[in-house]
């Protein structure tokens, strides 16, 4: 499906890239009871001490976060609705979250700065259940677009499995148009490639 198909009023959600001076912002989000510090760094630096990481309430994931901003890298955005935080998505082009290169799923298409990923989703509580989710990836799908991005990624879960929710529901990309292309199996469940077709502006 192309972007004009999927294009309706975001509503009042925009994407704000996380940059140095947003970092305080940020951390007192993903930081919160809500989640679970993660801080986004799943992407850029898992490894065999990743649960330890996320329970340590030194929150060394957020180090890791804020080293990549402080040196340029993109990371996400901040998401927001008219002037209120509703929520953070790791999302981007593909090229910025090395850990797709080889993850189940993802490691199935190409790893370039062509395709952008939708790593995951987090929005507050309050601001659940108001299909937020919807507009920040018609949001993400418009920026990648905007810059040149040819396809858009998720790898959401089938059947639905709670623990990674993070990624956005199966149900929930195909409703927006996007193509079930691939799995792999994980257990007792399969990480699907699934992708949606921009068009780039002339």
């Amino acid at each position: 499906m192309k972007l004009d198909n999927l294009s309706s009023d975001s509503g009042r959600v925009h994407l704000v890239p996380l940059i140095k001076d947003k970092l305080d912002v940020f951390k007192d989000l993903l930081g919160s009871i809500e989640f679970g510090g993660c801080f986004c760094a799943v992407w850029t630096g898992f490894d065999e001490t990743w649960e330890a990481r996320c329970a340590d309430k030194t929150h060394p994931n957020f180090s890791i976060t804020r080293k990549n901003v402080e040196s340029g890298k993109h990371v996400g955005f901040l998401v927001y609705q008219d002037d209120e935080l509703v929520g953070w998505t790791g999302s981007g082009p593909k090229t910025a979250f090395p850990f797709l290169k080889e993850k189940l799923g993802s490691r199935l298409s190409e790893f370039s700065e062509n395709i952008w990923s939708v790593g995951c989703l987090a929005v507050k509580e309050a601001f659940r259940g108001k299909g937020i989710s919807e507009l920040i990836i018609k949001a993400v799908a418009a920026e990648a677009s905007k810059n040149g991005a040819t396809h858009l990624e998720a790898y959401p879960t089938k059947p639905f499995h709670e623990p990674r929710i993070f990624r956005g529901t199966h149900r929930l990309y195909c409703k927006l148009g996007f193509t079930e292309t691939t799995s792999e199996v994980d257990g007792d469940y399969a990480i699907v490639l699934m992708r949606l077709e921009l068009e780039v502006p002339l």
